[in-house]
This record gives structure tokens, C-alpha cells and sequence, in this order.
């Protein structure tokens, strides 16, 4: 039988590092770490008995637009399967396009499990990401088309 060992910070550095990503600790006590990934700020915290891995990315938008094509869309990538949560969240007047996963690490993980959950966890928080991108520039496009539609009668 294979040990499992608990998940620390540390762990989750050296695993992306052979992924070719550096994280950079976020202060001394052990608990988050930041990348950028695909424009993406990436951050792996771990928290008690989970890991999570998110991706934000700030948009040009801000809470005053009143659009919800931003809320529009996490809903809808939050109604099929992406492996993420997708989130509008606030921040300095601007939205932030936020997608996590969050990874139970209770139990404690081997370096392949570990491995194979965070390839896992990166790829759908940038999946999710690309997802929303695209699932809001469609509901742009189709209010533009509405609203064409509504001064041309």
C-alpha cells in the first residue's frame, strides 16, 4: 500500500514545478501560493482539508455598467460540466472573472495523486476561464443583435 502524505504548500510548489510553473509564495505561514498562468492569476491555497486552485482574471467592466452578461455566463458555466465554479466577483470598482476547483485533501494524497488532482484542478479553472470568455462575447453578441432588432422597429 502506498503512504498518503498530508498536502502542504511546499508539496504543491515542487509538483508545479514539474509542470514548468513557479509559484510564489504568498507570505510565511504556508497557506497560499500565486502564478500567472495564460493571463490568468492563478492562486493555490491550501486550507485545512482542501486545496483550492483559482484563476482570476479583471475585467474592463465595472458594477456601475449594470450588464449581466458577466453573471450571465458563470451561470452558464456553472449549469454544465467545466470541473470549475465560475464567480463575478468586485474588486477596486472593476469585475473579476473568478473559476475554482477545490480538491479534498483530507486524507492526505501520494505524489501521483497529487499530481494528477492539480493538472486536473489548472486545467478546468482555465477551461472555465476560456469558457465564460466565450459564453459572454456570445450573450454580447446576441443583446447587440436585440437590441438592433428593437431600434429598427
Amino acid at each position: 500500500m502506498t503512504d498518503l502524505t498530508p498536502v502542504t504548500l511546499d508539496r504543491v510548489i515542487d509538483t508545479m514545478k514539474s509542470f514548468d510553473v513557479e509559484l510564489e509564495a504568498l507570505g510565511e505561514d504556508g497557506v497560499a501560493a500565486v502564478a500567472n498562468l495564460n493571463d490568468t492569476a492563478m492562486t493555490f491555497a491550501v486550507l485545512g482539508s482542501s486545496l483550492i486552485v483559482r484563476g482570476d482574471v479583471v475585467t474592463d467592466r465595472t458594477l456601475a455598467d449594470a450588464d449581466p452578461t458577466l453573471h450571465l455566463a458563470a451561470n452558464q458555466i456553472n449549469s454544465v460540466t467545466f470541473g470549475a465554479r465560475a464567480t463575478i466577483a468586485e474588486h477596486a470598482e472593476n469585475l473579476i472573472v473568478r473559476t475554482e476547483r477545490d480538491i479534498s485533501i483530507a486524507a492526505g494524497m501520494n505524489d501521483e495523486q497529487l499530481t494528477t488532482s492539480l493538472r486536473g484542478a489548472v486545467d478546468a479553472v482555465l477551461a472555465a476561464q476560456d469558457g465564460l470568455r466565450a459564453a459572454s462575447a456570445d450573450l454580447d453578441e446576441l443583446r447587440k443583435q436585440v437590441e438592433a432588432e428593437l431600434d429598427g422597429q
